[in-house]
């Protein structure tokens, strides 16, 4: 028997935790018959979906009084977030057990995927939900509409706008290790205009990086985001996007002369800007939509060590589509597009970049009734490695009448080795590896989405997935190499319940079992068993209890193992009248010691408190 099975028998003692946060769990969102649109690049009610999808909106994101959007990835199944230490430690999101730079990153339709970083993931440390209005996760290979890093997955992420009169919300929250959290929008439509602006930033002393060190490692942020559209004529609106953060973390290292993780007066600085513009045109009353996108992104890091300047890295992104959604007849729709992007990095001596030119298309055909089938390709025109061509099915099949939704994919994936891993060496190598070849990926899943009266509802899904030429760091060669296959497969389930009308229920799981496929060693940082226990208790018309408890099983990090860990929050809620509400929380309510990544601190016992205001 696995230790993470063992785990899972409760002591008296942890029977006793577990009961309390059973007491008012807080709620997750149930499984509405919702419109998706990450899956197809179109809106498509979720009932037609083929892929595994996740949608979390801005209620949940408040309701359960995220700080982060990495707090609401790590309850989501299938995915796993590994954290260099609380308050500003790096957080990279693994989708499937697929590596972190294998997640595509969207903020209102751009990628923000770090060109710069080695393996070109997307740091999720400083990335607040405070202006967040939508976050939808996919799962698995989507490279035919995303492209090259979209063999785990996409994450897109989309900020908040106002249709309706103006209005302003704020919020202001402290507590624990000196934290202040605060931040303000103004939101609303004006004639043809409409806005959403927001402000908003996050100053804590931290907690020491190193797991036992003395001193406490503190994170500033500071973010502003600004959403603005136009609609010219009945057909034709224009909008567009930006978003600024600048954000100072410190952190630990690893000195001389132990090189083991330590107390160091180290920092790091950094600072990213986005921006798009998009212009929206409509035809034939509304059966052909064409969307133009253009989107920049760029990030800028530097490290410090007692003062000094040790390491600095920057990466941009220019990138310019067309879209185009076509609905031929109620039973045939295409989504087509082209798109250039070009990547820029400047890091470790490294400065270079490199375009990609692609083009893709998309068929919707509904052949009989109640069944959608979705089929498309994509070919991608890389400067250095040159043509790719990936394809992806899916079906879904809704049963009304039983309250059933079947559903399968199968998609292909890959990913071209990042500017980094192309040029870098160290270690006594004495050049880069330029004949790294790119990653491939052939993956499939099927599940089902049964709705039990409105009552409840249970979402389960297998996955099966593998990768070859899988990219990684060889220390013999001091440069990056192409090595085994690997192997990804496994279960998620999500359920929700709602046993009476003031109580909702909810929980998700995912075992997943990803390993390389000729050694059978486990893949790093993902853990076999995961799941989240969720609910909330509306006691009055103004009180809301919740609580969460998450189980995270063990998993291997590149040192050794990291063990199993529990966590159990407490949440509240006060309407103390229409436009101020009064919250609360306690979080590692049983003052839990475990490690995210091994050798990193995790805060114990903390709490939280706060209010928000809005003026409608």
């Amino acid at each position: 028997m696995s230790t993470d099975t063992l785990a899972l028998r409760l002591t008296p003692k942890n029977r006793l935790k577990i009961a309390a946060a059973l007491a008012f769990l807080p709620a997750a969102p149930a499984f509405a018959d919702e419109i998706v649109v990450t899956a197809t690049k179109s809106p498509l009610p979720a009932a037609e979906t083929g892929t595994s999808i996740t949608v979390i909106d801005a209620d949940a994101l408040t309701r359960n009084q995220f700080q982060y959007v990495a707090d609401a990835l790590s309850q989501t199944a299938g995915l796993a977030i590994a954290r260099n230490g609380a308050y500003g430690g790096q957080a990279s999101l693994r989708i499937r057990g697929a590596a972190s730079g294998r997640t595509l990153v969207l903020i209102d339709g751009v990628v923000v995927n770090d060109p710069s970083s080695p393996g070109g993931g997307y740091d999720f440390a400083d990335l607040d939900v405070a202006d967040i209005d939508r976050i939808e996760v996919l799962r698995g290979p989507q490279s035919i509409l995303y492209g090259s890093e979209a063999i785990g997955g996409v994450v897109s992420i989309t900020t908040k706008r106002s249709e309706g009169a103006p209005s302003v919300k704020a919020f202001i929250e402290g507590g624990s290790f000196a934290t202040v959290r605060g931040g303000a929008g103004l939101a609303g439509a004006s004639g043809v205009v409409d806005y959403a602006v927001n402000a908003f930033a996050l100053n804590t002393n931290g907690i020491s990086k190193a797991a036992g060190g003395s001193e406490t490692d503190g994170a500033r942020s500071i973010a502003a985001s600004g959403g603005f559209g136009a609609n010219l004529a009945e057909n034709f609106r224009v909008e567009t996007n930006l978003r600024y953060q600048n954000a100072r973390n410190d952190y630990d290292g690893f000195p001389p002369p132990n090189y083991t993780l330590a107390d160091t007066d180290a920092q790091e600085k950094s600072e990213s800007f986005l921006a798009t513009g998009r212009a929206i045109l409509t035809l034939f009353d509304g059966r052909f939509e064409n969307i133009a996108t253009v989107g920049y992104n760029s990030i800028d890091r530097r490290d410090f060590d007692a003062g000094v300047e040790t390491f600095s890295s920057a990466g941009n992104r220019l990138s310019a589509d067309y879209l185009a959604r076509i609905r031929a007849a109620d039973w045939l729709s295409f989504v087509a597009g082209a798109e250039t992007e070009r990547t820029h990095i400047n890091a470790s001596g490294i400065k270079e970049d490199v375009t990609v030119n692609s083009v893709y298309g998309l068929a919707i055909v509904k052949p009989v009734s109640h069944l959608t089938l979705t089929a498309g390709g994509r070919h991608d025109d890389h400067e250095t490695f040159g043509g790719k061509t990936t394809a992806r099915v899916t079906g879904a099949y809704d049963i009304e009448e039983a309250g059933l939704v079947l559903r399968a994919s199968w998609g292909q994936g890959f990913a071209a080795p990042t500017l980094f891993q192309l040029n870098y060496v160290c270690c006594g190598g004495t050049q880069p590896n330029r004949g790294l070849r790119p990653e491939t990926s052939n993956g499939w899943d099927a599940g089902f989405d049964k709705n039990f009266d409105g009552r409840a509802s249970l979402k389960a899904t297998y996955f099966h997935q593998d990768s070859e030429n899988l990219i990684d760091f060889d220390y013999a060669s001091g440069a990056y190499i192409n090595i085994d296959k690997t192997l990804r497969k496994g279960v998620e389930a999500e359920f929700a319940l709602k046993p009476f009308s003031s109580v909702d229920l909810s929980a998700s799981y995912a075992y997943v079992d990803a390993k390389d496929a000729l050694t059978g060693a486990a893949l790093l940082r993902q853990p076999k068993h995961a799941f989240t226990l969720n609910g909330a208790w509306r006691a009055t018309d103004r009180l809301t209890l919740g609580s969460s408890v998450r189980y995270n099983g063990a998993e291997q990090d590149s040192a050794g193992p990291v063990g199993r860990y529990k966590k159990v929050d407490f949440r509240a809620a006060f309407a103390a009248n229409e436009r101020f509400e009064i919250f609360a929380r306690l979080e590692n309510a049983f003052d839990e010691t475990y490690q995210d990544v091994l050798g990193y601190g995790e805060p114990g016992r903390s709490a939280f408190a706060g209010v928000r205001m809005k003026t409608r």
